[in-house]
């Protein structure tokens, strides 16, 4: 796919996320709804990750950019948040603690699944052995 074509796929993804929350009335920004949308058409494989990866790319490798207008809104807002660091401080460990913990348990899972998937190949290979081998000793006689 070309580049202005997965550019006007990613686009559209997005204004259908703002055409929700605006005229839908779903409680969540407009950019969110459209990141939820993104990731649901690529798990539903309705989007291919090829078909935006150029797009994606760029975006990913301009990705400090797009930080600099919050961070000098932050910074012509200093005294504000310069007066309620100590706040500002416990929500960013809170919150790293939570996000790590639910990593944590995430990766446990996915862990544990893939596991247990394997375990079932394994048992079903040896199961077809012991067949296999129980067919011949059933045929030798």
């Amino acid at each position: 796919m070309r580049t202005p074509l997965q550019l006007a796929v990613i686009f559209a993804i997005c204004l259908a996320g703002e055409f929700l929350h605006r005229i839908v009335g779903i409680p969540l920004p407009g950019n969110i709804i459209g990141m939820v949308l993104l990731l649901a058409l690529l798990c539903l494989k309705t989007l291919k990750p090829e078909q935006i990866s150029g797009v994606s790319s760029f975006f990913l490798n301009y990705l400090a950019l797009f930080f600099l207008p919050p961070s000098i809104a932050i910074m012509a807002v200093g005294d504000d948040v310069l007066s309620k660091w100590p706040l500002l401080l416990c929500l960013c460990i809170v919150f790293t603690l939570i996000t790590l913990a639910v990593s944590g348990r995430c990766t446990q899972l996915f862990i544990r699944k893939q596991e247990y998937r394997e375990n079932l190949a394994i048992r079903a290979e040896r199961l077809a052995k012991r067949a296999a081998s129980s067919r011949k000793k059933g045929g030798d006689k």
